[in-house]
């Protein structure tokens, strides 16, 4: 009788064993399943953040829209912002920045800040430096402070009263798959 129950009790913790096993091979592939979809969902988000973070450094190297929108726009009335396109170039095809339009953006950044966005063509938080040997600014939120999960970095090379600079634009997301 000894024997028989030894029997059934190893019968016991296989069957113990198989449904573990099982419970885990269901927890891993909904893990996986779970893991991959969210990988898709934000892939389509970071794409974007990566286009639009090229296109904001590309914008700030062309003259904008109009050529003069610094003066044609008041820098702390929003709706004269409408219908321009915000770049830093004096000249079109040139690499030399306009400190009057640099001050004019920074104004508007200051003063309504995703209005400024638009008009840099991004629907993202955005931070950008602009840094010679004479000259540092900095205008927008910074991913540091703004608690950043996804960050995409351009940078341009530039000139500011002939003197060499870099323009860095950092277009960021403080959530996983948000597009605002």
């Amino acid at each position: 009788m000894d024997n028989f129950r030894a029997q059934f009790w190893s019968f016991d913790a296989l069957f113990a064993m198989i449904i573990f096993l099982a419970a885990i091979t269901i927890l891993a592939i909904a893990w996986l399943d779970i893991s991959n979809q969210l990988s898709l969902s934000t892939g389509g988000t970071s794409y974007i953040m990566q286009l639009q973070s090229e296109a904001v450094a590309q914008n700030l190297m062309s003259t904008g829209s109009p050529a003069n929108w610094q003066s044609a726009v008041n820098t702390s009335s929003v709706n004269t912002w409408t219908g321009i396109g915000i770049g830093l170039a004096r000249s079109q095809g040139s690499s030399s920045l306009s400190t009057a339009k640099m001050y004019a953006l920074m104004s508007m950044v200051d003063y309504n800040y995703s209005m400024a966005g638009q008009g840099l063509g991004t629907s993202f938080n955005y931070y950008i430096i602009i840094n010679s040997s004479t000259l540092n600014i900095t205008m927008g939120r910074s991913p540091l402070t703004g608690n950043s999960v996804t960050t995409y970095i351009s940078r341009k090379s530039a000139f500011i009263n002939g003197a060499p600079a870099q323009i860095t634009v950092m277009v960021w997301s403080g959530s996983v798959s948000s597009v605002s």
